[in-house]
């Protein structure tokens, strides 16, 4: 194969990831006449079935103002589903349930349509589709205060030139290995993923349970989750507390037959739920993807500060979903790094002469931000986390959520109803039902 390397000698800066996190940014950057260019390994821009992702409950102070701030809100609006905030708690026996959700300022949108209304807003020649990293090289015997940075793709090309790289390109980051050695750990938790179809056996039940929105079966250490998504088919989640070998070991996930028989037959796993979640995982549609839940070291937000390099969303702090806010942090980091480029890189516009020291001022003040919210976004997941898998799990998520609901009712009646800039909404404040079956 024939080695290619392109120079960017006017393109300041590289976006490694075409996911909803690095597209906001390009976005961002694309309404400021910012010049980029995203490397994105797929081969196109078309989902495939076990690719696409599932659902994404954006939030007002951190996904949603990024898709306002990259002018994108009214069409965001025609696309998400806003009355898919409805959330149902039961424990595993089916003996106490709440509903919760209801109104709340979170609307769903699928993941892919998300991707797919980001990068309409972007000219296609933007992004390079089929560069996948192997890995990226500095030049340390470079005496210039640009980075000399190559990156290095799996198609057998290069790329060079940039005076910014920023990975955007998930939990298993290529770019991350240049601001620090830390990598994701696994959590000890892992969900497998499968698929009820409109013609599906249990169809009608999983609209009649969880509506437009989600249902999860908590308790045991082990969780179940039926979920519509856009197309109103529904995603079900099976929850474990498991060794990362596990689909690897004792569940053949090629075999969505066996694995099936094997989740309903043992006490391990799913045998003791009741017989109307049970069916759930009876007439799931494969093929089941497994998804192993990682999460980085809360000590590993505090790397030193590189030249020419950072990293957005997942790659900077991939955490456990337990707090719903992986892309809404993710697409905030976008909005927060584009706000300081804005304020300190006035020569990012000017094609003859780029200002690295105003560069770095930018990466600095948005690092220094992004790790003490990281932090503790990472730290929350865990508290949640050990909730969702506690024993009488259920009962200590209703128990939160009433808790909040009473709180938020206390601020009514007393005449204060907002809250302070930077909490976190608990799920369920606007409305919840709880009973006892």
């Amino acid at each position: 194969m024939t080695h290619t390397q392109t120079r960017f000698a006017t393109t300041p800066i590289a976006i490694i990831g075409a996911g909803p996190c690095g597209l906001t940014f390009a976005r961002l950057l694309e309404n400021e006449n910012i010049d980029y260019v995203v490397f994105e390994r797929d081969a196109n821009s078309n989902p495939t079935l076990m690719h696409q992702g599932g659902t994404l409950d954006l939030h007002a102070n951190s996904g949603q103002q990024a898709i306002k701030k990259a002018g994108l809100f009214e069409e965001f609006r025609k696309l998400a589903r806003w009355d898919a905030t409805r959330f149902v708690i039961q424990n595993p026996e089916c003996t106490l349930k709440a509903t919760f959700g209801e109104g709340r300022d979170a609307p769903e949108i699928d993941r892919f349509q998300l991707r797919q209304l980001l990068l309409d807003s972007i000219p296609s020649h933007k992004v390079q589709w089929g560069h996948g990293v192997r890995n990226i090289e500095r030049n340390l015997s470079c005496k210039s205060k640009a980075p000399e940075l190559t990156i290095n793709f799996t198609n057998g090309t290069s790329a060079s030139g940039f005076l910014l790289v920023v990975g955007a390109d998930g939990a298993w980051s290529k770019v991350r290995p240049l601001l620090t050695s830390a990598k994701p750990e696994y959590s000890g938790k892992i969900f497998i993923e499968g698929r009820i179809s409109h013609g599906n056996p249990s169809y009608e039940a999983a609209l009649e349970l969880s509506g437009p929105g989600n249902m999860m079966a908590l308790g045991h250490g082990r969780a179940l989750g039926v979920q519509q998504v856009a197309d109103r088919s529904y995603r079900v989640y099976m929850g474990l507390e498991a060794p990362e070998t596990l689909t690897r070991t004792a569940l053949n996930m090629d075999d969505t037959k066996a694995t099936k028989e094997k989740l309903l037959s043992s006490t391990e796993f799913f045998k003791d739920f009741a017989p109307d979640l049970r069916r759930f995982i009876a007439d799931a549609e494969g093929p089941f993807r497994p998804w192993p839940l990682y999460r980085m070291p809360v000590s590993s937000l505090c790397w030193a500060r590189v030249p020419g390099v950072t990293l957005l969303g997942d790659a900077a702090h991939v955490s456990t979903p337990f707090v719903g806010e992986g892309v809404n942090m993710a697409m905030h980091d976008a909005l927060k790094l584009a706000q300081s480029l804005l304020k300190h890189c006035k020569s990012l516009k000017d094609d003859n002469h780029k200002d690295v020291d105003e560069i770095e001022q930018a990466l600095a003040e948005y690092e220094a931000e992004m790790f003490g919210r990281a932090q503790d976004f990472i730290n929350r997941c865990m508290l949640s986390e050990e909730m969702f898998f506690a024993d009488n799990a259920a009962q200590k998520f209703i128990d939160l959520v009433t808790d909040a609901t009473n709180r938020q009712q206390e601020q009514l009646f007393s005449g204060s109803s907002s809250s302070p800039q930077g909490q976190t909404e608990q799920p369920g404040t606007q409305s919840a039902q709880y009973s006892k079956i």
